[in-house]
């Protein structure tokens, strides 16, 4: 299994993906959600009243996409992508299963799920995957701090807490500085999906 999961780029600690589920009603759904490698384990945390949460109970499955573009990363966070983002693979478990079809690498598992409090925690097993383009990217510390910013926009959702707006806002000089366009526009996205004053 780790060799598999190194050639997606998988590391030991928390990897940031999107995860992709399906409904019963058959419609796609993507959030970025930390995907927790260790100690020979794979393992997820979702909200418990998350669609993803519902969709993983509902099918037992659910897909990593392997993404570099911060835009899609908030996207994904903030609203419904549209149904043509996706492509729909063949699982052998008699489900065509969503993917995003502008990621570099996607991998589906069978999800064991765990029941608690606030969050499910599901244990992930490899159906199949495929590795489109993993090619190299050094480190931007703006793209890094466009993912901090979404997570702290997906707490403030669910928790309505306004400290995670002024988390959120502490991400933004280094955006600035250390962005691209794709960063800034991510950032400028989030201001605008929450309604924060830039």
């Amino acid at each position: 299994m780790s060799i598999e999961l190194d050639s997606y780029g998988i590391m030991e600690g928390i990897n940031e993906v999107i995860v992709t589920t399906k409904s019963i009603d058959d419609l796609p759904n993507a959030a970025p959600i930390g995907l927790i490698r260790r100690n020979g384990r794979l393992t997820v945390r979702v909200y418990n009243e998350s669609h993803t949460c519902t969709n993983i109970k509902d099918t037992g499955l659910l897909a990593v996409n392997i993404v570099d573009d911060p835009v899609v990363f908030v996207r994904s966070a903030l609203e419904d992508l549209d149904k043509e983002k996706f492509e729909f693979i063949e699982t052998g478990t008699g489900i065509n299963f969503p993917v995003l079809a502008y990621s570099r690498g996607w991998v589906i598992f069978k999800a064991g799920i765990t029941e608690r409090n606030i969050a499910t925690t599901a244990e992930l097993q490899i159906i199949t995957g495929n590795v489109k383009s993993m090619g190299i990217r050094p480190i931007n510390r703006g793209f890094n701090a466009v993912i901090e910013a979404a997570i702290y926009a997906t707490r403030y959702k669910v928790f309505n807490d306004e400290n995670f707006l002024f988390k959120i806002k502490s991400y933004e000089d280094v955006i600035n500085k250390c962005g691209g366009r794709s960063e800034k526009e991510a950032y400028s996205l989030i201001n605008k999906l929450l309604r924060i004053d830039c």
